[in-house]
């Protein structure tokens, strides 16, 4: 992969930043509405607090932290995809058997970053192969685009259907374009992600650019459903968009059925919680609310 082609200030996704503008706009007006029920947000705030550092804490006792004493090589692989993203504040990374799942996330608590690499997924690419570069590189991307914490920031928005999830699957873009970076090698930065879903073996002799085309080839009105509530880009759009980078005609986003986005949008409980809230300021404003007939 030709170094030119990504740099440092290329690597967020333009949607990640209107969708970051947009939503922030809704998540102000919405903290506003919603001040009267700060006490419940910090109660929940702290719960998750809780929660989180229970999890640190098992990382603590019952994962493997990774350092230049243990795991050297993979430490070393984790130092250097840090440098080559310019991370100056290493995060502690811990290797977790997760019953086999593929997977790795980031997380943090009291100021602290970390990350983890569940062991099968490290099993399945070795300590410095390209692949777990772009994985490394994916969850850094989550770090220093600070997701974590505008996650937590922005929780009002959940209530208004589709924005969420898009500026989700936006934010799991530029995290993809972080570990195509840090992988430096664009084959193995998209069998990287071919491992997820299906696997080492398979994933080393499929033909990358002909999974990607699925994005483009299969279609329909379900697909388009999928798509627009799914937090992540499906999976043939994550490698297409990898592709997409050199190859600009697989970065294009084919149509979606119309009658989706209807569904999407009625088909969730966001919508009725959305109604009751313009319900509620209707009342408060003093509109009119209609009422049924009185029989006669």
């Amino acid at each position: 992969m030709d170094d030119t082609t990504l740099t440092l200030q290329t690597l967020t996704s333009p949607k990640e930043k209107t969708y970051f503008q947009v939503i922030v706009v809704v998540s102000v007006i919405l903290w506003i509405l919603l001040c009267v029920g700060i006490i419940y947000a910090l109660i929940g705030a702290l719960i998750a607090w809780i929660a989180n550092g229970l999890l640190i804490a098992k990382l603590k006792s019952e994962s493997v932290l990774v350092d230049e004493k243990q795991y050297s090589e993979f430490h070393a692989t984790f130092l250097q995809v840090c440098q080559r993203l310019n991370v100056t504040e290493i995060p502690h990374l811990y290797i977790l058997q997760a019953g086999g799942i593929l997977n790795a996330f980031a997380t943090r608590h009291s100021g602290r970053h970390f990350v983890v690499v569940n062991s099968s997924f490290l099993e399945a690419t070795g300590p410095s192969s390209p692949q777990i570069r772009f994985l490394l590189g994916h969850e850094l991307g989550h770090i220093e685009r600070n997701h974590i914490v505008k996650h937590i920031l922005l929780l009002p928005s959940l209530i208004i259907p589709l924005l969420p999830e898009a500026y989700s699957r936006a934010c799991e873009a530029t995290c993809d374009r972080f570990g195509a970076f840090a992988a430096n090698d664009l084959d193995g930065a998209t069998r990287g992600l071919l491992i997820l879903g299906a696997g080492r073996e398979a994933a080393l002799h499929l033909d990358v650019s002909q999974f990607a085309l699925q994005h483009f080839n299969e279609r329909g009105f379900f697909i388009s459903w999928h798509e627009l509530i799914a937090k992540y880009p499906t999976l043939s759009q994550r490698v297409s968009n990898l592709i997409g980078i050199q190859y600009p005609d697989y970065a294009r986003q084919p149509a979606r059925n119309s009658f989706a986005y209807v569904c999407a949008f009625l088909f969730t409980w966001r919508t009725l919680v959305a109604l009751y809230i313009l319900f509620v300021v209707l009342i408060a404003l003093g509109a009119p609310v209609p009422h049924p007939p009185k029989p006669e």
